[in-house]
């Protein structure tokens, strides 16, 4: 009895500096990466070469760090004794909501993607241009890849996104 109690409390001792050390590593991985990649300046040759301005060290080390927390917590779990087809299920579950999350995220981010990209490269409205789009009139302040600022004549700032200004007749008032 004593024996099974003293197996039980190593191995959750055992998850637990699995977890621990997972965290650790997850972190020190995700920074020398997201330094790396700043290093060699990534970003910086994305927005020069497509005129995109994506912090891509920021992504990639993060999108690391969680892949090296989930393999620790796999780790752990199989530490304590759970059979791979508990893993191999939790992990189905992890990954549906994972694409579930995905694409809930993606669904309005990758339409004003491209929209902003074809709004930067084709220079269809520019900054400093005064527009109408539907019943907003305001001159654009900037032009990003997701949305395109506006001050209106009562000198509100609007964020429209740039899937809406594509799919709306615009209307350039004064360049």
């Amino acid at each position: 009895m004593a024996i099974e109690y003293q197996s039980l409390f190593i191995n959750i001792l055992g998850a637990f500096l699995i977890i621990i050390l997972g965290l650790i590593l997850g972190q020190i991985i995700s920074n020398i990466i997201r330094r790396f990649i700043r290093g060699i300046g990534a970003s910086k040759i994305l927005e020069q070469q497509l005129k995109v301005k994506v912090k891509l060290d920021t992504y990639i080390s993060t999108i690391l760090k969680y892949t090296i927390y989930l393999i620790a917590i796999i780790l752990a779990l199989n530490q304590l004794g759970l059979s791979t087809k508990v893993l191999k299920i939790l992990f189905i579950i992890i990954l549906i909501f994972i694409i579930i999350f995905t694409i809930l995220a993606f669904k309005d981010w990758l339409p004003n993607l491209l929209a902003g990209i074809y709004l930067i490269r084709t220079k269809k409205i520019k900054k400093g241009e005064i527009i109408k789009i539907s019943e907003i009139e305001g001159r654009i302040l900037e032009v990003n890849l997701l949305e395109t600022k506006i001050e209106t004549n009562n000198k509100e700032i609007l964020f429209i996104p740039n899937s809406t200004i594509t799919r709306k007749v615009v209307k350039i008032i004064k360049k």
